[in-house]
């Protein structure tokens, strides 16, 4: 069943609906006041009304779409707030990579909330997303079509981020810099290969063969880059935020000072230059100039 509610919505039991994003005649809220604004009224109704009836293990209903110009002190926590439902709900309907907007920007809001997973050109969140829900049938298909195209998305009511999602979308977690690999040395104190002494390791090491892309962790700009004596070829990363990452004993580097660049961007490949006994790539995470143990802030990797 589809029906009109100022804009297309649709129902648990539509395969498909289409929306008109940022489009003229498309529902606006323009005050996040009840007083002032109808349409912001009905949104809330609507939402607490969805609410009412996820708590009763009911089906919510349809689900209706509004539009909103951030303005200036905007963030995306506080709109959530405001409009009543889980920041991830604004985040994942709106394709943000990260918890920012920016003043002017138009944001899609929900009358329900969950979580939105884009099928057509997912992002590393999307796929992490996807992993988790493997077994989960009560996706909804829609299609929501903006100025830029259609998008097919998965709509799961109710559903908020897994700690894991939740660590990735909030940028304290990076992807894995190789497609594949084993650790070889960990973090912290070990026994130097070249001189048998105890030393600090401040990063990782992660055996694969020669020539094997090495990829960004997190999106970055590159912050440092040459021929180290003891790292070999390198490239180190800043990722924002106090955050670095850094990439040694690469035989190729890809990047160039300065450059930005994306998670999972190739920034070089696996090589033994440098203090190595044998090609692999070296790779650390810092905050605020210090050393963290790369492990527990990669997905996946005990």
């Amino acid at each position: 069943m589809i029906r009109q509610f100022g804009l297309i919505v649709a129902t648990a039991l539509t395969l498909a609906s289409v929306l008109s994003a940022q489009a003229p005649g498309y529902p606006e809220i323009t005050e996040l006041t009840i007083a002032k604004d109808p349409l912001f009224r009905q949104q809330q109704e609507l939402t607490d009304l969805a609410y009412q009836e996820i708590a009763g293990a009911r089906n919510p209903g349809d689900l209706a779409l509004f539009q909103y110009r951030t303005r200036v002190g905007d963030s995306l926590f506080s709109l959530a707030s405001r409009f009543n439902v889980p920041y991830e709900t604004l985040a994942t309907l709106n394709g943000l990579r990260m918890a920012a907007v920016s003043t002017g920007q138009i944001l899609l809001v929900p009358t329900q909330p969950g979580i939105f997973l884009a099928l057509d050109h997912p992002s590393e969140l999307d796929r992490l997303m996807e992993a988790w829900r493997l077994n989960d049938s009560s996706g909804i298909r829609l299609t929501i079509r903006r100025v830029s195209g259609s998008e097919r998305v998965l709509f799961y009511p109710g559903q908020r981020f897994h700690p894991l999602e939740r660590a990735f979308f909030l940028g304290i977690l990076f992807r894995f810099p190789l497609p594949k690999g084993r650790i070889t040395s960990s973090f912290g104190v070990r026994s130097n290969p070249f001189t048998g002494h105890p030393t600090f390791h401040a990063g990782i090491d992660l055996g694969a063969p020669t020539g094997t892309e090495v990829y960004a962790a997190r999106d970055g700009k590159v912050s440092d880059t040459g021929n180290d004596r003891v790292l070999g070829r390198f490239v180190r990363l800043d990722h924002g935020d106090g955050y670095e990452t850094v990439y040694g004993h690469l035989s190729v580097v890809s990047v160039s000072l300065h450059q930005e660049v994306r998670s999972g961007m190739i920034l070089g490949k696996v090589g033994s230059t440098g203090l190595s006994t044998g090609p692999h790539l070296h790779f650390e995470i810092r905050r605020q100039g210090h050393a963290q143990d790369p492990v527990p802030l990669l997905p996946g990797r005990k």
